[in-house]
């Protein structure tokens, strides 16, 4: 049977490829705003640093036998999560006033503290 994070590991792949092309256009596009570039690479750079580690989670978790509706309302939080952080770019150029960007930072890191555990959990249950 195959497993319900490669789906997600998909969308999320798809998604670092235009969250690159982003960067891309950002760095050779003239005439934006002096924060546009810093946040289109910052928010990249927050992708890459965490949604590799969600994903291996999520397989560690769902590898455990966690249910398939568990792994999904994982998958698809982090994805909504994530697209969230690239909503807000175009918002703000800080966090602080970007609800949507700092949602989805916020919200990533309480998805892979509420997996970790879980992933913990489960092994610990084995015992």
């Amino acid at each position: 049977m195959m497993p319900v994070t490669i789906l997600y590991a998909g969308v999320l792949g798809l998604m670092s490829v235009v969250l690159a092309n982003l960067v891309l256009y950002a760095r050779v596009r003239p005439g934006q705003p002096e924060w546009r570039g810093d946040a289109t690479m910052r928010v990249q750079a927050n992708f890459v640093e965490n949604v590799p580690l969600a994903l291996i989670v999520m397989f560690a978790v769902e590898q455990t036998g966690v249910g398939g509706l568990v792994i999904h309302l994982f998958g698809s939080t982090l994805v909504v999560l994530r697209v969230l952080h690239v909503w807000g770019l175009d918002r703000a150029p800080g966090a602080n006033v970007n609800y949507p960007r700092l949602i989805g930072a916020q919200g990533t890191f309480l998805l892979m503290s509420v997996m970790s555990v879980t992933a913990v959990y489960q092994f610990l249950k084995s015992g």
